[in-house]
């Protein structure tokens, strides 16, 4: 069977912006497009012969590129909030566009999400793959050191998504990339969800949104999804955290456990089953989104992010996610799909 199509539907700055299409043998559809290796769509087949798109989107691949949403996006550098942009590299200080309030977030202004990547295409019996490239150059948005990263999706006939990042540099630089897709089950929020994670333990934000107060175990607290919880539920807990964020916006810092976590929609068969390589997994309930701009068709808690990461840090040294020559970022994440 013929698994992989690709459609141009625009140019920006003489480069092809395209719509990559993936399925595998049971009739599931991804949507890639080259334009900040992004995850646009992911059509699951419906028993009425239909599908349901599984994640938060725009209208077209066109708007993807109109204004930063980070909706299925690679973001990087470095994804999340650099206390004040600021990183100790032993007696230097690099400072970063402060791009969100008082702190430099996702990689800055012009982060891996707003970019366009080359690609190669590649197919089995089994699998289909899209292997996107950048060469990421010294000095773009501030970060010292050239990077290549190649950021691979390959769908599989057991309804897997896979997800893998590697990139190398030839200087040190703060580096760490992850997706941003955020899922939705339903028609509406996502509120009747059920979110389970594997995680002892979040991180509780300060008035920045930085994690400057230590690491709490979850027991006893809102934040306690080891068993699953009805997300609707979390949201309205009155919990502090929670309030002065809108919503999940924290990190949780997974146990090792085979299943990092697991979001499923009670009533129907879909799910998503996460397995990362990565240690944590910031949960953001799309807590921004107010059906404006290029996003109008968008609002709070239209879906769920599970980004798979090295946890943010207030330590300015960033000595957990800096990459240096010699040594390879590797990450991966899965997400199997139920339907």
């Amino acid at each position: 069977m013929e698994r992989i199509t690709v459609e141009q539907y625009a140019q920006l700055a003489e480069h092809d912006l395209c719509e990559i299409t993936l399925t595998n043998r049971n009739g599931v559809v991804v949507k890639l497009l080259n334009y900040g290796a992004t995850l646009e769509r992911v059509l699951l087949p419906t028993t009425d012969g239909g599908t349901h798109d599984a994640i938060m989107h725009l209208n077209t691949a066109a708007d993807y590129s109109k204004d930063r949403n980070f909706l299925g996006g690679t973001v990087g550098r470095v994804i999340g909030r650099m206390r004040h942009g600021r990183w100790q590299e032993g007696e230097n200080v690099h400072e970063f566009v402060l791009n969100d309030g008082p702190n430099h977030a996702h990689g800055g202004p012009n982060g891996y999400d707003t970019r366009v990547f080359d690609y190669r295409l590649h197919q089995t019996d089994t699998a289909a793959t899209v292997a996107f490239a950048l060469f990421d150059a010294a000095g773009t948005t501030g970060y010292p050191g050239n990077v290549r990263l190649v950021a691979t999706y390959t769908l599989d006939d057991a309804d897997r998504l896979t997800y893998h990042l590697h990139a190398v540099t030839d200087a040190p630089t703060p580096f760490n990339p992850a997706n941003h897709v955020y899922f939705n089950f339903g028609d509406g929020t996502v509120e009747d969800h059920v979110l389970r994670i594997s995680a002892t333990s979040f991180l509780p934000l300060d008035a920045e949104s930085i994690p400057t107060l230590g690491q709490r175990a979850v027991a006893g607290t809102a934040f306690d999804l080891r068993e699953g919880r009805r997300l609707g539920d979390v949201l309205t807990s009155g919990d502090p955290q929670i309030e002065a964020q809108n919503g999940l916006n924290h990190p949780f810092l997974l146990d090792g456990a085979p299943v990092a976590a697991t979001l499923s929609l009670p009533g129907t068969n879909r799910s998503v089953t996460l397995r990362t390589t990565q240690p944590a997994v910031v949960v953001y309930t799309a807590n921004h989104f107010d059906h404006t701009g290029v996003a109008a068709n968008l609002g709070r808690y239209s879906g769920v992010a599970l980004e798979a990461q090295f946890p943010p840090t207030a330590d300015p040294t960033l000595n957990a996610i800096v990459l240096t020559p010699g040594e390879p970022f590797e990450a991966e994440t899965s997400w199997t799909f139920g339907y």
